[in-house]
């Protein structure tokens, strides 16, 4: 009936413990044996692409082409080249039946086989076995207009066919060899010299020579078109491979980005067996009880007054002011009700800087896909108010930047308070201004940091001139030879509500972020910073929350921990 308490405690952390195996531990097993059947799936996919691949570069070689329509072509050339084939051959045989009929009637009129010959003029043959008319003319003459006529069909045909193995093609290569020969071989031969051969032998052997080509090309025909058939199959089926591919690629970054978040549930303090009551000490208690519950009551109208209308979650972000959440960071304070921050107690550098790191490298990996790689990128931080922490998210979104190996630069452009020099340790002066003026090259300007591709510019001294600028070109002149400079610039600029700079410099950044800070930030302020930089139609993105969540900075770090130490334990198996 609950009046032990040793009981109670036993069963409270029984039924602690059977939720967190059930529950939390369950699903996380889930979520990795997800991950690890999507990787699978992702190599089954990539290795079918490579394959796919392989395949199209091999119909490629054996077309000449990877283009279906490059290869229709030379189809449409080989049988037209077919074409001519037949009527080629349809003229040998008009000949032969006409030598056929001709040696009939002679045949007929009693004539011998030795006085049929006569009668019918011959061919000569040489060596090589080329045959022609028995020439009337120097013979010399003739191969060299037929090697002239052979040289431009094969200049012909290299101009319009890409494949240096088309049989027609060797054919050619071949004929001209072998007319060279003669032309060679006649040089040193008197003319006419070699075997003569009937009229209607050679038509006999120029129709088996025709045949032969007419079979040759119908078959190179069909097996051309029957590669062209496969190469337009394979091309329609890796469109559809490198798209599941990429999506499942897309997944896994997702699933990944889940696994590395914290745990949503986790134990504080297990149960334990309370102390006896004692009685005068509840007496005691229950005064002092009263009078906190006074002072609570007195102390909530007066939190509920200074936290109307502050933005106290994430979910005000997207719900209320129906602004895209890029990502949010951890608050450098375990507690920061605004206005009593001497009662906060400040947490672990180091352990804060670990999880802004890990923070801002989820931010960084959603911000990649909204940017060109192969050009250079402008982003403009930006603030309602002053200290909701935008050059906190500058200088750790530069920084994560620059861990990807890109060169990147960030400027402040916060002309009446500077401070991102005090973040990284740097000079205010000279700064951006000191080049807008003149005064100094962008070289003299740039200010190396601790980290690796990371350059900081400072905010310098601001005058009218200044200021009359930006008035008259809002900072174009500026970002683009920033651009041309760094592959990253990060303007760090002053709060949106308060001047003018911010919004003419946004209208010329290729992506705008919003910052925000918890229990800090005002509603209507944000929403209307949100409505001006949209009737300005700039590029915003969304905004990034500072200190979402207070404990994030000491769970993630010991998360970490926690997988690296399992990674060592858990043998690997195949």
């Amino acid at each position: 009936e609950g009046t032990i308490p040793e009981d109670l405690a036993l069963i409270v952390n029984a039924v602690k413990d059977v939720y967190l195996e059930d529950e939390v531990f369950r699903e996380k097993t889930r979520r990795q044996k997800d991950l690890e059947r999507q990787k699978s799936t992702f190599a089954e996919r990539d290795a079918a692409v490579k394959k796919n691949q392989e395949r199209i570069a091999r119909l490629a070689r054996e077309l000449g082409t990877g283009d279906p329509k490059v290869a229709n072509v030379s189809m449409q050339l080989q049988q037209e080249s077919l074409r001519g084939l037949y009527r080629e051959k349809q003229k040998i045989e008009a000949l032969l039946r006409e030598e056929e009929s001709l040696r009939q009637n002679l045949r007929e009129q009693g004539l011998s086989p030795d006085q049929l010959s006569s009668r019918i003029p011959g061919l000569v043959t040489d060596l090589s076995g080329a045959v022609g008319p028995l020439a009337k003319g120097p013979k010399q003459n003739q191969l060299e207009q037929q090697l002239a006529a052979v040289q431009y069909s094969i200049h012909q045909f290299q101009q319009n066919i890409v494949n240096e193995e088309h049989p027609e093609l060797l054919a050619l290569l071949e004929q001209e060899k072998q007319l060279k020969q003669l032309l060679s071989r006649q040089a040193a031969t008197p003319e006419n010299s070699g075997l003569v051969m009937s009229r209607y032998d050679w038509l006999i052997r120029q129709q088996a020579q025709l045949e032969n080509q007419v079979e040759s090309t119908e078959q190179q025909l069909a097996l051309d078109g029957s590669r062209i058939v496969e190469l337009e199959n394979e091309r329609a089926d890796i469109q559809h491979l490198v798209k599941t591919r990429d999506a499942l690629a897309e997944q896994i970054s997702k699933s990944v980005v889940e696994l590395s978040a914290p745990e949503r549930v986790r134990c504080d303090h297990p149960a334990h067996v309370p102390e006896k009551p004692d009685s005068n000490k509840r007496i005691q208690l229950s005064v002092v009880g009263g009078v906190g519950t006074f002072g609570l009551v007195i102390a909530g109208f007066i939190l509920f007054e200074w936290m109307t209308y502050r933005v106290s979650s994430s979910s005000d972000i997207s719900s209320t002011m129906n602004l895209r959440l890029i990502g949010t960071i951890p608050s450098p304070d375990r507690s920061g009700l605004p206005g009593f921050e001497f009662l906060t107690r400040r947490v672990n550098y180091d352990e804060w800087n670990r999880a802004v790191i890990e923070s801002m490298d989820v931010v960084r990996t959603y911000l990649m896909r909204h940017i060109d790689p192969t050009r250079s990128a402008s982003i403009l931080l930006t603030s309602a108010v002053t200290n909701e922490g935008k050059t906190t998210i500058s200088c750790q979104l530069a920084a994560s930047l620059a861990r990807t190996g890109r060169r990147v630069a960030i400027v402040d452009c916060d002309f009446r308070r500077p401070s991102a020099h005090l973040m990284l340790d740097g000079d205010v002066t000279p700064g951006i201004c000191e080049f807008l003026r003149g005064e100094a090259s962008l070289q003299e300007i740039q200010q190396q940091t601790q980290a690796d591709g990371l350059t900081f510019i400072a905010a310098g001294q601001v005058d009218q001139k200044i200021l009359q600028q930006l008035n008259i070109d809002g900072g174009r002149r500026m970002i683009d030879q920033l651009k041309a400079e760094f592959d990253c610039v990060i303007i760090d600029t002053s709060p949106m509500l308060f001047v003018a700079e911010p919004a003419m410099m946004a209208q010329h950044a290729d992506i705008v972020l919003l910052a925000t800070r918890k229990d800090h930030s005002r509603i209507p302020y944000v929403a209307q910073c949100r409505e001006l930089l949209r009737s300005l139609q700039v590029p915003l993105l969304g905004s990034i929350m500072v200190g979402a969540d207070s404990g994030f900075q000491r769970d993630s770090y010991g998360y970490r921990q926690e997988v690296q130490q399992a990674a060592v334990v858990q043998p690997v198996t195949n």
